[in-house]
């Protein structure tokens, strides 16, 4: 078993290996020398390139799949497909896209796992070993962030799977709280996190694990569990390290710019017609209809975009969400696309000027071919930071910084948008909710935040559901999570259920 695990391990090394511009040195060395356990964690390179395995899952989760459940079923917006989770048509049974969401996330801990327990034993410097197991640790976080955020209570180990016993044993959980999840991972972060760059994320080699990084997802776990003075500290760090928002253009959000200031993590994609192809289709579900062979998509011209493009029927978006914006925020135009460059699409002129707009130029891939998007995928930057510390504040009643955050936000779209005064504590989530719609949508994270905010059933039946049939007859309580796929209750032995789905 363990020579088994430790050569699946090499694979995945050796395949990060050309993903990562870090490893071209590992290339280079003999893979032999470190195929068997007790060879390898020799040096810092293979120590790096144990790390390079842990970021691999990342592009098998940042999915069209990941985004319609958190995107495009939500009160901002629909899919009309047969695709389950846009229908939420999900069971234990069928999962959607919890299958992969549940076998991605927990290869990534075991890959992590595996790196951490590598790194204590590696025969390198121990003032080196800090800041790479912090990198594994801010990894591992993320990843049992997003099984808490879609599942609520799962199982969490941190042992490396080493031996058929400790195999027997991780098996065999059943859920565990994840509060108490969420509380063991943001001590760890906090341990760990100044040993990573205090710095921008664009600004650390190769884009990896930032402290900032690791801040946002002390913050993120924070909030879950509405510990918002953890929250609101991990915030302020970042605050030191990105300055003032208004610095940031607003290009900074469109998914094709990669890497910018702003970002806080990307999960790095790339497409070439001649070389590394590592593509998502996420663009594919966000593109306008597009006549066959040519650059026109709904009727306008759109050079940049390519003739080879092959866009799937779109995420569209919901009245409500159309309602947010003001005709002269210049979000609107980025995320929902009425015209492009001057010119009208079609749709959004149907039914004498009442026809929906198409998702806007944040989310289209230029040059896309077929459904390939070699977008990076943005997870977290500094304006849904400013706005988790405004929540945090909020809550805390430091009025003050809650109304400097938001309106640092609303101040970058125009001075005319900040509030004028403080509305009152649930005005100001009400608006702080709203805020974030403008700012963030497509970015990962609508569906998680209406959860923990105890809205999820409630708005999608105020919203999408007095749009579409399908999600009036379908949507329920017990939607917000979801349920643990029937495979992986068997492979427990039951120490996994689904009460809610009975």
């Amino acid at each position: 078993m363990k020579t088994n695990k430790h050569n699946i391990f090499m694979a995945m090394l050796l395949g990060s290996a050309l993903a990562f511009s870090s490893c071209s040195k590992l290339l280079e060395e003999d893979p032999h020398s470190f195929v068997d356990a007790g060879g390898f964690f020799k040096s810092e390179s293979q120590c790096i390139a144990a790390l390079n395995s842990c970021y691999i899952d990342l592009n098998n989760l940042y999915l069209a799949d990941l985004m319609i459940a958190l995107e495009g079923a939500t009160d901002l917006a629909f899919l009309n497909s047969s695709n389950l989770d846009a229908k939420l048509e999900i069971s234990p049974a069928n999962p959607g896209a919890g299958d992969n969401i549940w076998t991605a996330c927990y290869r990534g801990v075991m890959y992590c796992n595996a790196a951490l327990s590598g790194i204590d034993n590696a025969t390198i410097p121990e003032d080196k070993k800090p800041p790479l197991k912090a990198e594994a640790v801010a990894l591992r976080a993320l990843y049992y962030y997003i099984l808490t955020s879609t599942f609520g209570d799962v199982p969490y180990y941190t042992q490396d799977i080493n031996s058929l016993a400790v195999l027997e044993t991780v098996s065999k959980m059943g859920r565990m709280s994840a509060a108490d999840t969420r509380t063991a991972l943001i001590r760890e972060l906090q341990e760990y996190v100044p040993h990573l760059p205090q710095t921008r994320t664009s600004e650390v080699k190769d884009n990896r694990i930032s402290a900032s990084m690791a801040y946002m997802l002390i913050g993120k776990l924070a909030l879950w569990n509405k510990d918002y003075a953890t929250c609101a500290t991990a915030m302020e760090e970042i605050r030191k390290i990105y300055g003032q928002l208004l610095q940031y253009p607003l290009t900074d959000t469109w998914f094709r710019n990669k890497n910018t200031p702003e970002s806080i993590f990307e999960v790095q994609y790339t497409w070439s017609a001649t070389g590394l192809k590592k593509t998502t289709t996420v663009a594919a579900f966000f593109t306008p209809t597009k006549a066959s062979g040519t650059s026109t998509y709904d009727g306008v011209n759109i050079p940049e975009l390519g003739n080879a493009a092959n866009p799937f029927n779109s995420i569209t978006p919901s009245e409500y969400f159309m309602s947010l914006y003001d005709l002269a925020d210049p979000r609107k135009e980025i995320i929902l696309a009425y015209s492009y460059n001057g010119a009208w699409f079609k749709r959004p002129m149907a039914n004498n000027g009442t026809g929906k707009p198409w998702m806007g130029p944040k989310f289209w891939c230029p040059g896309m071919t077929n459904i390939a998007d070699g977008n990076n995928q943005k997870v977290f930057r500094y304006a849904d930071a400013l706005l988790m510390l405004a929540e945090a504040a909020n809550e805390t009643g430091n009025t003050d910084l809650a109304m400097q955050c938001i309106n640092e936000v609303k101040g970058r779209a125009g001075e005319d948008f900040k509030l004028t005064a403080y509305p009152g504590k649930t005005a100001f989530l009400e608006e702080l909710k709203k805020e974030r719609a403008r700012e963030l949508m497509g970015e990962y994270g609508r569906k998680w935040d209406l959860v923990r905010w105890g809205d999820y059933y409630r708005v999608l039946t105020e919203t999408i559901a007095e749009e579409y049939a399908v999600i009036k007859e379908n949507v329920r309580p017990y939607h917000e999570y979801y349920p643990v796929p029937d495979k992986e209750v068997v492979r427990s032995g039951g120490a996994l259920t689904n009460p809610a789905y009975q």
